[in-house]
C-alpha cells in the first residue's frame, strides 16, 4: 500500500491529488490511501480520507510500503521512525500550497541523512516510486539531546552557568560564536 498524505493544513495540493490519480491509473495493482485534506481535487481509484484520527493515521504509516507527504515535520518524522521508505513532495508558496517554501529547508534537513527523497517536480514522482526499491535509504537516528532539553538545562541551570558547561559542547573556545555568547549571558546574569 501506498500512503499519500498532505495534513491539515488549510491550502489545497491539486498538483500532488492530481499526479496520485495519474499513478494510480498506472499501478492498478497496488493500493493507493489518500488524506486529501482541503485539497479541492480528489483523486480517483484511491481510497481516500479527508483527516484521519491518530489511530487511523498509525494504521496506515504501520501499513504502507512507502509514504508520500508534503513536507509536515511531524509526518515525515512519523514515517521514519517506523522505518518506512519516504518521498516528500514539499508544498510550494508558488503553486499556493502555503505562506512560504519552509517545507523545503525542513526536507533537506533530513535528505543530507540520506533518510527520505525530495521530488521537488512532481513530473518525477513516478520514476522515485518505480525505484524506490533501489535506493539506500539510511535509517533516521534520533538526537541523543533536542534543543527542547538543551534550554529547559540552561534555564535550570542558570545561576551556574560556566563556559564548559553547557556551550562547550556545542562550541569550541576559539568559536566566535561561544565567545559571543559567553559575554552575552554574563552580561544577563
Amino acid at each position: 500500500m501506498i500512503f499519500v498524505t498532505v495534513g491539515t493544513q488549510k491550502f489545497q495540493m491539486n498538483r500532488l491529488m492530481k499526479q496520485v490519480e495519474m499513478l494510480a491509473a498506472m499501478m492498478p495493482e497496488e493500493e493507493f490511501v489518500i488524506q486529501y485534506g482541503h485539497c479541492t481535487y480528489i483523486p480517483k481509484n484511491c481510497k481516500t480520507f479527508m483527516f484521519m484520527d491518530r489511530p487511523q493515521f498509525e494504521e496506515c504509516i504501520d501499513r504502507c510500503r512507502l509514504l508520500i507527504s508534503h513536507g509536515g515535520v511531524g509526518t515525515i518524522m512519523a514515517g521514519l521512525r517506523k522505518h518506512k521508505p519516504v518521498i516528500v513532495v514539499p508544498r510550494l508558496q508558488k503553486y499556493g500550497e502555503h505562506v512560504d517554501d519552509h517545507q523545503i529547508e525542513a526536507a533537506q534537513a533530513l535528505k543530507h541523512n540520506k533518510c527520505l527523497l525530495i521530488c521537488m517536480n512532481i513530473e518525477y514522482l513516478k520514476y522515485m516510486v518505480d525505484n524506490i526499491d533501489n535506493y539506500d535509504f539510511k535509517p533516521y537516528i534520533e538526537p541523543e539531546r533536542k534543543v527542547e532539553d538543551i534550554v529547559i538545562h540552561c534555564i535550570e541551570d542558570n545561576a551556574s552557568y560556566s563556559d564548559k558547561h553547557l556551550l562547550h559542547g556545542l562550541f569550541s573556545k576559539n568559536d566566535k560564536y561561544a565567545k559571543k555568547s559567553a559575554s552575552s549571558r554574563n552580561s544577563l546574569i
